[in-house]
């Protein structure tokens, strides 16, 4: 296996997943397929699921050598080593088996610099990966990432669990001891907002978790979020790019989404 990234954007991006990831799981499994990277999760105490799925042509070079691997990494490692990149360095990870990884960051082509190469033991992670349905939800909301992750940031403040009301209006609400604060979105304050006939929905969340969640806001401009009574929240970041040429549709192949089961309280 060998991959290659050598856009900018997208080395961002990836090193942000590790960087962010470490406060949810110290260490994931990387499984490498012919077509695609996939990454599932769990926190330790696992309340909250995370998948990441990267297909091959998201990287600027993806070689496949016909076997499967399930690569165990430390995500903490993983972004240490690639904050050791200068801005006119690309990445390249290269493993032949499951035991070691190496990662090299050298200079772009026309640059000139240091080339760093790194080697990491693998770790033996047996996980099991959970099948994932794809439902239909009651409120599908997608919102600027910045002000979400303003508004759970101002939310926190005020006690440890974020409320959630979808019907007219998009409602967060955070409250504690000192006091409250309430979010309220209109439909025109947001990118999309739409929500199944009749239905009113009122759920509570980790507001820890959802602090977790918005450390990836830079991922993408815009943060999808999905509310339903009868199945967990999902919070999703596309990162798919027009630039994409082999994407030739519309849909999204290439995304990190998490799952939030809500707490049981009365209102």
């Amino acid at each position: 296996m060998e991959l290659v990234l050598t856009n900018k954007q997208k080395i961002n991006q990836f090193s942000l997943i590790f960087k962010n990831l470490k406060n949810i799981s110290t260490d994931v499994e990387m499984h490498v397929q012919e077509n695609r990277i996939y990454i599932q999760g769990m926190d330790s105490g696992h309340i909250c699921l995370f998948e990441i799925e990267i297909k091959s042509f998201w990287f600027n070079e993806y070689k496949f050598d016909g076997k499967d691997l399930r690569l165990g990494i430390n995500c903490e490692l993983i972004h240490k080593i690639i904050n050791c990149k200068e801005d006119s360095q690309n990445i390249r990870m290269k493993t032949d088996d499951e035991d070691k990884l190496n990662i090299t960051l050298y200079p772009s082509e026309g640059q000139t610099g240091i080339t760093k190469e790194f080697e990491l033991t693998l770790m033996d992670i047996d996980s099991e990966l959970l099948e994932i349905p794809t439902v239909d939800y009651d409120a599908d909301i997608e919102i600027l990432s910045s002000d979400l992750s303003n508004i759970v940031s101002q939310l926190s403040l005020f006690g440890s669990d974020l409320n959630v009301n979808c019907g007219e209006k998009i409602i967060f609400k955070g409250s504690g001891e000192l006091g409250s604060m309430d979010a309220i979105m209109e439909e025109d304050q947001i990118c999309m907002y739409a929500i199944a006939e009749d239905t009113n929905i009122n759920l509570s969340f980790s507001m820890n978790y959802f602090v977790k969640m918005v450390a990836f806001s830079k991922l993408n401009a815009v943060t999808k979020i999905h509310f339903g009574t009868e199945y967990p929240m999902k919070l999703q970041y596309d990162l798919d790019f027009p630039m994409d040429e082999d994407n030739e549709d519309d849909e999204v192949q290439n995304y990190i989404r998490f799952f939030l089961a809500p707490k049981i309280v009365d209102f």
